[in-house]
């Protein structure tokens, strides 16, 4: 009897070698694919990224250039940085509404998009790093100047970012 049971055990125990030797000739061909797929797909949302990035810092560039042509010099808001103020707040507000969009919409590609418009572009458009620099700038040179810019950027931001959902509920 032992001897019954210990040849079924050793053809299970061939066969399960077997079935284990085919898997692993397989899987380095699927593994492979796998990873060039991926690495397909990650090098295109780099680009995506990078594209997007590229276009939101040129566009938030100009936004800072209007800005200070529009400002009148010698006035209160001279010294305000408006630039990086309406970057914050647009950026906000369509991230806001962007992120309805994109949760929402299903279509081919939509990943990349995503990290094209709200990675990329508004990454690139909105200046948080720059609004913490100007901030503590303006900090040091009027504390109530920066105080009130700091709150009332961060307090503005997120009221567009709050109504740019609430738009993209109703949209999308």
């Amino acid at each position: 009897m032992a001897f019954l049971f210990g040849g079924v055990r050793a053809l299970a125990e061939v066969r399960c070698v077997r079935t284990a030797w085919d898997e692993a000739k397989r899987r380095p061909r699927d593994a492979a694919s796998e990873m060039e797929r991926r690495g397909s797909t990650v090098l295109l949302n780099l680009l995506a990224v990078a594209l997007g990035g590229a276009i939101g810092a040129s566009f938030r560039y100009l936004v800072g250039l209007l800005a200070s042509a529009a400002i009148p010099a010698g006035t209160v808001f001279a010294s305000v940085p408006v630039g990086t103020l309406c970057a914050n707040v647009v950026g906000c507000f369509v991230i806001g509404l962007l992120s309805c969009f994109f949760s929402s919409a299903d279509f081919a590609g939509r990943d990349t998009w995503r990290l094209f418009a709200i990675t990329g572009v508004l990454g690139g458009f909105t200046t948080f790093s720059t609004f913490s620099l100007e901030s503590i700038t303006l900090f040091g040179e009027n504390p109530a100047a920066g105080g009130a810019y700091a709150v009332g950027t961060l307090a503005v931001c997120l009221v567009a970012a709050f109504l740019g959902r609430a738009l993209g509920r109703i949209a999308w």
